[in-house]
């Protein structure tokens, strides 16, 4: 028997690369070395999901065999072959079966090293505004090593949101749509704006996914997180033109929630770092053709590893901060108010809670009645704190260390026991000459310290979540210090009446 006969496929065997930050991504790992992907006999790919060199994702072109007119016109469009739009080559586990003009991955460009120098941005009345300007080019912001020196509209103190994509945050139109992305790395933070008007034009989440093709392809880049602040949640198939009846055989794939899953994949991919992360916050949900696709999209998202959360008016503030043409700057809560915001985030995180609960995921709450039961709590019992206060400070100025041999002796320091009515003149009288004479006794001062720690905590908890493990805890822990607190008053309560009967 010849030696090729009993020489094992190479192809069914695992890659063995060792599980790092970038496997699979160097000529170590044998698969890449053999310019082949990893395939699922690869326990990095199989298993993990850490593989960096596996199929980003799988197109739906389908090919009739023996047509040469279908296999020519096979992933042809970016609008249909999911790969050809990030720029991958199609693999076997593509509908086209790599029959297409897209089997082989394209060339990848030489990268290069951001140049430190700075533009050379002469300063005008609005300098650096334009794409020519070197620094925009590569997504960063102006710098004192710049000619403008960073005073410039692209300086990171100028960052400022234009008038009509912050419109989009504050009611929500047919097509239009704004999308606000932050990338944030070592050293290095970059914000960027996007606004979709007409259904010719392409979705925000399209010219994102191009912009960031653009500046990781170009250039070296150490990115490790990347947040996006959008009006209504990516489409998954509401605006595809015709309808789609299946989402499964669509052929217009408008599908941005899918984009950006594609996206974040393949920014890991040639960042070769697989830790890179990923936040969506949007604000309405895309209803455009009922909840049912807006869930599916994102159902998609979450699958892809990114984060999802509804935008609260912590990170909406900022957005109106960023928008120097703002009428009623700093009255946010007004204006929250008055476009019903609310409604809009409660309504958005039930839809994600669902999907999370359909992938197995611990439930979040950003708004709830938890948030209004702890907020409550803390500015509660702060207030029975100052009242407690108030009554030991009462108590203190009672003579209570007078024998009752003393008492018969020195009828001037008799006191016996004050009645419930002169003790609750004298918590008046204390209160009142705390407020006449602010600032000049402690007691006042600590009233106002504990106000401002209380109020302090409440805003802490802006913008939080609990999930239903955290949510349980606060509960239980608000209910046994309220039961602690109803048997003492029970207790005393019960001696008083006793006492007073007695009487």
């Amino acid at each position: 028997m010849s030696s090729s006969a009993t020489k094992p496929d190479r192809s069914q065997f695992c890659c063995d690369c060792i599980p790092t930050q970038n496997r699979c991504s160097t000529e170590s790992c044998p698969c890449l070395a053999s310019r082949k992907m990893c395939d699922e006999h690869c326990e990095s790919a199989r298993y993990r999901g850490d593989c960096l060199n596996q199929a980003i994702c799988k197109c739906s072109c389908e090919v009739e065999e023996g047509n040469s007119r279908s296999v020519k016109n096979a992933c042809a469009k970016p609008e249909r072959c999911d790969c050809l739009r990030i720029k991958e080559g199609c693999s076997k586990l593509c509908a086209c079966k790599q029959t297409c003009k897209n089997k082989e991955p394209p060339k990848k460009q030489q990268k290069t090293a951001k140049p430190s120098q700075g533009c050379q941005c002469h300063k005008n009345k609005k300098p650096c505004l334009k794409k020519e300007c070197p620094c925009r080019g590569m997504y960063e912001f102006c710098s004192s090593a710049c000619k403008c020196t960073g005073d410039c509209t692209n300086g990171p103190s100028k960052f400022h949101v234009p008038k009509h994509v912050q419109s989009c945050f504050l009611e929500q139109k047919n097509e239009s749509s704004g999308l606000i992305l932050t990338l944030v790395g070592d050293d290095y933070i970059y914000r960027g704006d996007f606004y979709h008007e007409s259904r010719n034009e392409p979705h925000v989440e399209e010219q994102l996914v191009a912009a960031i093709y653009d500046l990781i392809s170009k250039y070296k880049v150490d990115l490790y997180e990347m947040i996006v602040y959008v009006s209504k949640s990516p489409c998954f198939h509401q605006d595809c033109d015709p309808k789609c009846e299946v989402v499964d055989e669509c052929k217009s794939n408008k599908a941005c929630a899918k984009l950006l899953g594609l996206l974040l994949s393949k920014v890991r991919k040639e960042l070769s770092k697989v830790d890179v992360k990923m936040t969506v916050k949007f604000l309405y949900p895309h209803l455009n053709r009922g909840d049912l696709y807006t869930k599916q999209g994102i159902l998609c998202m979450l699958q892809a590893g990114i984060k999802v959360e509804p935008l609260l008016m912590k990170d909406w503030s900022a957005i109106m901060d960023w928008s120097p043409h703002m009428e009623h700057k700093g009255e946010y809560l007004q204006i929250w108010n008055s476009h019903n915001l609310d409604k809009a985030v409660a309504q958005s995180q039930s839809f994600i809670n669902e999907c999370r609960r359909a992938l197995g995921l611990s439930m979040k709450f950003w708004v709830a009645e938890i948030h209004e039961i702890v907020k409550n709590t803390i500015l509660h019992y702060s207030d029975i704190r100052v009242k407690l206060a108030e009554l030991n400070d009462a108590l203190k100025q009672l003579d209570l260390t007078a024998t009752p041999h003393k008492i018969r002796s020195t009828p001037s320091k008799r006191r016996s026991f004050i009645d419930m009515l002169e003790l609750r003149d004298k918590l008046h009288l204390n209160r009142s000459t705390d407020s006449t004479h602010k600032g000049k006794n402690g007691s006042n001062t600590s009233v106002a310290s504990d106000d401002a720690h209380a109020q302090a905590m409440v805003a802490s908890f802006c913008g939080r979540s609990f999930d239903d493990g955290e949510t349980n805890e606060i509960a239980q822990r608000i209910r046994r210090a309220t039961g602690n607190i109803n048997v003492e008053i029970e207790s005393l309560l019960e001696f008083l009446t006793h006492k007073g009967n007695l009487g």
